[in-house]
């Protein structure tokens, strides 16, 4: 029987004795030894094997080894790093504990003091207990991801999935409404039956009218059914339901309480059998409030909301979904190019994906990506090939305030929504948030307090409860 190692470990640095040594050594000393040299090597091997913990140089030819890291950490946020630096560039290894690196190694160093640090993460919580054990894709019908905030929507779908009421899907545009729709339906009870889909805003009101509830028979016997018939023991998924006119919420209102539907021309009822969800990235209480959407029927399709995260709040899952929808592109023959499609996505240009803030949610990226494919010139999406917008290296504008204010309300403001932004990049805990934000843990702790983003159920603009620990 196979003695099981300590964990798996990556090695990446572009001095072949460094490497060869450490492999060596780190083997006698109980772990599973790879190694790389280069950051693109690594990335290529991380895509198919699970590694701990990665030993990554800080300056290396091509991709340096903060970029490595960010995309490391992109992709398996578990997964620690360990920086190797030379005398002179110990501020780029201070600058990668902050962007999430464990620790840093100053070059030359002894076999020894590395495997002090590695027990110490071993004894620690951010030891990753079982190689990728969390970072591996779970797939849910069309739905793919990694990241918590995935995990997060996908338990909810699987929730949902039975509850015959309606359900609001809200999110922004682009975030993938329909396709969480589609996934409810198939982990439904419903799923062997009709799935079918109609945008409100797609229609004049005179035409969505007879889409959704039919038309009268152009001669006896025949059928015009609607969608809501035609769904019937299936599902209907109404997206931009905040453009329903209010003549037909009245319509829509009678088939949710009543559950049956009137045939059009006077010919009578029956039963309405279908399941409706609903989806707008907008705010239906203000609607209600200003007069545009019926209240009763606000109660009737938010009785249960699902909320979609964005792109940006998931950023673990851009390489993953980059690469998904490369593949799905590809697979089916609708790339548009007369050569071979490309088969894979460079470091550099997944670099480029990560830096972008996409306000256009995963829409855009499905779409940037069809781009890509078509400009390629080989098998490999290039840096080249990822056109975006001039400002994708900078924030989003929303994170800063509006200068309104004094320059302390306003230094507060920013330092409020910083820490936030943390904690939401560190899913709630605070000690990497700590990290991220190149402050002391107790001095995160004391800004926290000073801000009431502690003991009040949840940090600004409806974050998550900072993890304690």
């Amino acid at each position: 029987m196979t003695e099981p190692t300590k964990g798996a470990l990556l090695i990446v640095d572009d001095e072949p004795l460094k490497r060869v040594t450490l492999q060596i050594e780190l083997t006698e000393a109980g772990y599973t030894v790879a190694q790389a040299s280069d950051a693109a090597s690594a990335l290529e091997y991380l895509r198919t094997k699970p590694v701990d913990v990665v030993v990554s140089d800080v300056r290396m030819p091509g991709m340096d080894g903060l970029q490595l890291l960010r995309q490391i950490k992109a992709a398996s946020p578990r997964t620690q790093v360990i920086m190797m630096t030379a005398f002179g560039t110990i501020d780029l290894a201070i600058e990668a504990m902050k962007r999430g690196a464990y620790d840093f190694l100053t070059k030359p160093f002894g076999t020894e003091v590395l495997l002090e640090k590695l027990e110490r993460l071993r004894d620690s919580s951010d030891w990753h207990a079982g190689p990728a054990a969390d970072s591996a894709p779970v797939r849910l019908g069309p739905l793919v991801g990694r990241s918590h905030a995935a995990r997060q929507l996908f338990d909810q779908i699987r929730a949902v999935a039975d509850n015959e009421r309606p359900l609001l899907i809200h999110g922004e545009s682009g975030a993938g409404a329909e396709l969480v729709a589609e996934a409810i339906h198939q982990m439904s009870r419903r799923s062997p039956q009709p799935f079918l889909r109609v945008n409100c805003a797609a229609f004049s009101p005179q035409m969505l009218e007879g889409d959704l509830f039919g038309l009268p028979p152009a001669q006896p016997g025949s059928s015009s059914a609607g969608r809501i018939e035609a769904a019937s023991r299936g599902t209907l998924f109404m997206d931009e339901i905040d453009t329903l006119p209010l003549e037909l919420q009245v319509k829509l209102l009678q088939v949710l309480e009543r559950r049956e539907l009137d045939r059009p021309g006077g010919a009578g009822t029956e039963p309405a059998d279908v399941r409706i969800l609903c989806a707008t990235h907008k705010d239906l209480r203000q609607l209600v409030d200003g007069g545009r959407f019926r209240q009763d029927l606000y109660y009737r399709v938010a009785a249960v909301t699902l909320p979609l995260p964005p792109l940006r709040d998931r950023r673990e899952d851009i390489p993953l979904l980059a690469e998904e929808f490369l593949r799905r592109q590809t697979s089916n023959g609708s790339s548009g190019r007369s050569k071979a499609a490309p088969t894979r996505i460079s470091p550099h240009a997944i670099e480029a994906l990560l830096s972008y803030h996409w306000p256009g949610n995963i829409l855009e990226l499905e779409h940037t990506i069809e781009r890509a494919i078509t400009l390629a010139s080989g098998d490999v999406i290039e840096m080249k090939d990822i056109l975006l917008p001039k400002s994708c290296g900078q924030a989003p504008a929303e994170v800063w305030p509006e200068m309104t204010a004094s320059l302390t309300e306003t230094i507060a403001g920013v330092e409020r929504k910083l820490i936030d932004a943390a904690l939401r990049r560190a899913t709630g805990n605070q000690a990497k948030a700590a990290q991220f934000l190149g402050i002391p843990r107790t001095t995160l702790r004391d800004k926290m307090a000073k801000y009431g983003m502690v003991g009040n159920g949840g940090g600004p603009g409806g974050s998550p409860a900072p993890d304690p620990t």
